[in-house]
């Protein structure tokens, strides 16, 4: 048997890593735009794009212009998942690259009404954390949804059902600043009165940014009425509005800074929040922009709210890239941050309607929506821009997993990350950079939707083989 001395080959590789990605530019600035439900059908950015090589191509989305214009100059993945088909579970995985059955939700797939305990314990490293040792000023914006701890006045957890015994002007116990955020504004989960229980105050950093107790008042539709806090200002309808309001003061807050930025922003759009009286809470403008019964499909079909809510994810999205396109990078006069920012759009999981077992059109023509183990529940629109790398329009048909980001990224920015940590996230930069080479490692996905659903469901695929595992057979 013949033993090779690794050390100059792995020495030479990350040589090699550090030529392609170092040299020509800084470490590139990352904004993460990551959508609440939306399927490949949902975006005109997969029109006339065949998902399986050979195969028919999409003929009809939801018509998305901003995100289409994106794609044209980005590269198009066809095989891309979310790690889950349930939000808590994705966001787990993406955040700590590591499967959500690590995590101890394992009944279902969201973080459901009552006290919701932080999943990501202190110990484990986050994705916004291993980017803070590499010299990034993080932020996320919009929906955490992956558990908070809030003070009850006595520095424990608040415990609650209704979590009537929180102490707003006490600063979070855990939260997204505990695990490598820098700044973060936004909301604890859904906002949506028949699945959590939070308060519907914004937190900012790691304050209620509103701790009147006095002028707090109860709410809640249907069987919630009564059990929800409110702050006297809350209107649903204006969260799409005020994330983005958020996300461009952070972007002009971070091009007056020296470091590079990761912005991670997960709005609430298109989960099918309501307002007291039913209504979907659909903004009628955003940046300008008309949204409320705006939303039309390519064949000309006008959509519905819950379309609405997509096109609102669009314009977001939209006024991001624009505000790159026009902010000067201080750290490379002359250019823009456009020139040199990793831009990833990409959604939790499948549509959130359609069909269960059959094919929907929300999904890209695949089988099942969100919630199920089918492709449709999990196979998610990806597009990947950094100028000068992966740009053109060019597809890629290679398997990924949002998990793989955590890694994909730690290469890109050059840390060495240690065996205990995103230990299931696959380093993806080669099938990245040549789409011609075939990723042949398998892909997880889980669900977790509870009793009398698939219950701890597992799906594992590889290349073109796919095996999906019923719930509660261990």
């Amino acid at each position: 048997m013949k033993f090779f001395n690794i050390v100059p080959l792995v020495t030479g590789f990350h040589f090699l890593t550090f030529l392609l990605f170092s040299a020509p530019k800084t470490k590139p600035n990352i904004l993460l735009f990551m959508a609440d439900d939306m399927g490949l059908g949902d975006t005109s950015a997969y029109l006339d794009v065949s998902l399986i090589k050979g195969s028919k191509p999409i003929t009809k989305t939801l018509k998305t212009p901003n995100i289409e214009n994106f794609a044209k100059q980005s590269m198009i993945f066809t095989d891309a998942h979310a790690p889950a088909s349930m939000c808590s579970s994705t966001r787990y995985s993406l955040l700590t690259g590591r499967l959500s059955h690590r995590s101890y939700l394992k009944g279902q797939g969201w973080l459901p009404h009552g006290p919701n305990r932080p999943m990501i314990q202190h110990g484990i490293t986050t994705l916004p954390e291993m980017l803070q040792r590499n010299g990034y000023f993080t932020a996320a914006i919009g929906k955490y949804h992956v558990g908070m701890d809030f003070d009850d006045g006595y520095g424990k957890p608040a415990n609650e059902f209704d979590y009537k015994d929180v102490d707003f002007t006490k600063p979070l116990l855990d939260g997204p600043t505990h695990h490598g955020f820098n700044k973060f504004f936004g909301v604890p989960g859904n906002t949506e009165d028949s699945l959590d229980t939070e308060p519907r105050i914004y937190i900012r950093d790691n304050k209620w940014s509103f701790t009147d107790r006095s002028k707090i008042y109860w709410t809640g539709m249907k069987h919630r009425e009564g059990q929800i806090l409110s702050g006297p200002d809350w209107d649903l309808a204006q969260l799409g509005p005020d994330f983005l309001k958020e996300g461009l003061q952070f972007i002009q807050m971070a091009s007056q800074k020296k470091n590079p930025f990761f912005l991670y922003y997960a709005p609430t759009a298109n989960h099918f929040q309501r307002n007291l009286n039913g209504d979907y809470a659909v903004p009628a403008f955003l940046h300008g922009e008309p949204i409320r019964g705006a939303s039309k499909y390519t064949d000309g079909q006008e959509g519905g709210e819950r379309e609405d809510m997509v096109l609102e994810n669009d314009v977001a999205f939209g006024a991001l890239i624009q505000k790159l396109k026009e902010t000067e990078d201080p750290r490379r006069p002359g250019n823009k941050l456009i020139e040199n920012t990793l831009i990833i759009f990409t959604s939790d999981n499948g549509p959130n309607v359609g069909d269960n077992e059959g094919i929907n059109q929300e999904s890209g023509n695949l089988r099942g929506k969100k919630a199920k183990l089918w492709e449709g529940g999990h196979r998610v629109p990806f597009v990947l821009y950094w100028n000068g790398i992966f740009e053109n329009g060019q597809i890629n048909p290679n398997l990924l997993s949002l998990t793989d980001l955590f890694s994909s990224f730690a290469r890109i920015v050059g840390d060495d990350l240690q065996p205990a940590e995103a230990q299931d996230s696959l380093d993806c930069l080669d099938y990245w950079k040549d789409p011609a080479k075939t990723d042949q490692r398998a892909r997880y996905f889980f669900c977790h939707l509870g009793p009398p659903y698939e219950n701890d469901g597992v799906a594992i695929r590889k290349m073109s083989k796919k095996v999906i595992i019923k719930g509660g057979l261990a």
